[in-house]
């Protein structure tokens, strides 16, 4: 079932929820997920890798700035904090679109991106940028160029260096009639090491695309893709200095009848790859199958592949990780229930599991797009997202090293929040749980990122749940839920007169009024001021602070009022506002041309302030109205009053 979310459901001028306003300066992850980025616009399609201290840096492509997507990036430590600017850091902010981020650890606490960037506005090209363990971008402003050659490039991927760089590869149309494969190399200052626009890695006739890549643990890296040839799998290993090493334009990993796409691979540990992709041989369904190629480019399992599940019905988008004993983890989405299977394949192209996968995930519903972390112990953490109630949420499940589930059967849920969350990632946070970061729709407007942990057990590091601030009639009054159960002389309140300045302790009340909710009243404020607050709570393990929680006291309200709605005409989102002297019952309500009610927006007892009410063009069942005209009115006490507004879609 969703959990309605507090956060950002009522703006209102005497409150503002403070992940809204600024991720906390430190504390602790929250019920449904810390919030990464809730900038204007659109944020949407993570990329992210591991901090190596348990935290993780995840990067997005960003729609801030107006219609166009820019790549920022945000690191989040181990309890959940965002350490870098709030709602991130600019890798690039260039003219037009930079899309689709793809990122690497660069060995030192900072990360490495690649995108593909249409600042020319003629073509695709593909840019990378660097930032370090503290958000400096380390490279040119807006990123590097990587390729610049005439035509498209797509989707480019990425793999460390190992040597605090990076190799990236993408597909490439320079030739005007055919897609092929490129690949560049970049050093730790941005310098492109290998020829001007990247070495051809495949320029056979015919497309290729799909790249993946990984490093082959000697400063190169191993490619696989899909290729016109034979509509199969191939792939090649570059050295260090971009040569290729195996057979020209690529190795066939499998030429089968049908069509194989979406390859993805892991490094083997000995200089080869474990690949696995979607499969069609069968020209009944789509099937899983994967292959093994050494060193030196020999396939080492079945020619074209071992089935890792050619069970009835469909299965693809395969996910895959190396297992550390040579051998791989792969999950993937499946026709069987809808739902999320995985399975394990030794060095020798042997299943370790069930025949055909175990199942991850079976419940009602629809599960999509798994991915999927080691957890430190020869089992894997895997996330999807699921349908299994109104809207689609993200959840999670483990396996152990013999495939057993050892989480809540059709496992846990990361985030149930309001509306849809989408595409997760995660990575392993080092101590056998993991970070898991998505774009959410729970704010409803746009999507911003979330992200949360999940530790060894299956459990959400939870201490507090939310928190609020309302300032009204020259006090402050703060409200928060815990995720645990302590006492109310475990709080320290702390304010201060902007987010980065000092804060001081207060000495306020605070009041449990049940067992994991909490209030205090700060009486010492001034109208018209804006405050920030933080909630600390002390134990023997040390501190955990929410905040800062930014907060404007509004002025008594001196006479009912009922303004004009802005803007006007309106898509989809207006907000009405209000002043109310006295306390007392108040209805805010929302009527069609005809003067039959669409939504009522208040219906209960309301303090004397000043409110603001958001209305985001839906009825009260959630359907989305029409254009046209629509009439607000406001009752009071004796007061009411009503205008009118305009819906354009």
């Amino acid at each position: 079932m969703k959990r309605s979310n507090t956060v950002g459901t009522l703006i209102v001028l005497f409150s503002v929820v403070s992940l809204l306003a600024s991720p906390p300066a430190s504390g602790s992850w929250l019920e449904d997920g810390s919030l990464v980025c809730s900038a204007r616009g659109w944020q949407e399609f993570p990329a992210m890798v591991s901090d190596g201290a348990k935290g993780a840096i995840i990067a997005w492509h960003d729609m801030r700035g107006g219609e166009y997507r820019d790549i920022y990036v945000q690191r989040v430590d181990s309890s959940g904090v965002a350490l870098w600017a709030v709602d991130g850091v600019a890798a690039s902010a260039a003219e037009d679109n930079q899309m689709d981020p793809r990122i690497v650890s660069d060995g030192t606490g900072g990360a490495i991106m690649t995108w593909r960037d249409y600042r020319t506005v003629t073509d695709y090209d593909v840019y990378a940028q660097r930032v370090d363990a503290d958000g400096n971008v380390m490279w040119t402003e807006d990123g590097e160029a990587v390729c610049l050659a005439p035509e498209h490039q797509f989707f480019p991927e990425i793999a460390s260096d190992n040597a605090g760089g990076a190799i990236i590869a993408w597909y490439d149309y320079r030739n005007a009639t055919d897609a092929n494969i490129y690949a560049q190399r970049l050093d730790p200052s941005g310098d492109t090491l290998w020829v001007e626009n990247g070495v051809g890695v495949c320029t056979f006739g015919g497309d290729q695309k799909e790249v993946s890549i990984v490093a082959d643990g000697s400063g190169g890296a191993v490619m696989a893709w899909f290729d016109a040839r034979f509509k199969g799998i191939y792939a090649q290993r570059v050295d260090a200095d971009g040569n290729a090493l195996w057979t020209a334009d690529g190795v066939a990993v499998c030429e089968a009848a049908g069509e194989q796409r979406v390859p993805r691979l892991v490094s083997d540990g000995a200089g080869g790859a474990i690949i696995v992709w979607r499969d069609y041989r069968s020209a009944l369904d789509f099937d899983i199958y994967a292959q093994r190629v050494d060193a030196w480019g020999n396939v080492t399992w079945t020619t074209d592949g071992v089935p890792v599940c050619s069970e009835t019905g469909h299965q693809q988008d395969p996910e895959i990780m190396a297992d550390g004993d040579g051998g791989a983890i792969m999950v993937w989405q499946d026709a069987r229930f809808t739902g999320i299977y995985a399975q394990r394949v030794d060095t020798l192209g042997a299943m370790s599991w069930m025949a055909d996968g175990v199942p991850v995930c079976t419940t009602t519903g629809m599960q999509r797009a798994p991915e999927l972390a080691l957890d430190g112990a020869g089992g894997a953490i895997i996330t999807w997202r699921d349908y299994r109630g109104s809207s689609y949420d993200v959840y999670a499940q483990r396996l152990n090293a013999s495939g057993a589930p050892l989480w809540t059967v059709n496992g846990v849920p990361i985030c149930s929040a309001l509306d849809d969350q989408r595409d997760p990632k995660i990575v392993s946070d080092g101590v056998g749980g993991a970070i898991t970061a998505w774009h959410d729709y729970r704010n409803i407007g746009n999507y911003d990122i979330y992200a949360h942990r999940v530790d060894a057990n299956g459990v959400t590091d939870i201490v507090f749940a939310s928190a609020s601030a309302i300032g009204r009639n020259g006090c402050v009054v703060l409200s928060w839920e815990m995720g645990v159960d302590v006492s109310e002389t475990s709080f320290l309140i702390q304010r201060g007169e902007s987010a980065e300045g000092e804060f001081a302790t207060l000495s306020v009340p605070v009041f449990k009024s049940s067992a994991h909710s909490f209030t205090c009243t700060d009486n010492t404020v001034l109208p018209r001021r804006t405050y920030w607050y933080r909630i600390v709570l002390s134990g023997s393990s040390g501190e955990e602070v929410y905040g800062p929680i930014r907060v404007y006291v509004s002025p008594v309200a001196v006479a009912y009022r009922l303004h004009q709605s802005f803007p006007n005409p309106f898509n989809p989102f207006c907000t009405i506002r209000f002043e109310v002297p006295h306390a007392g019952p108040v209805t805010l309500r929302i009527f069609d041309a005809s003067g039959s009610l669409v939504r009522t927006l208040v219906d209960g007892w309301r303090e004397a302030a000043e409110y603001s009410e958001i209305w985001d063009g839906r009825a009260d069942d959630g359907s989305a109205m029409p254009s046209g005209v629509y009439f607000y009115e406001l009752e009071a006490g004796d007061f009411e009053a009503g205008k009118k507004m305009v819906l354009l879609r």
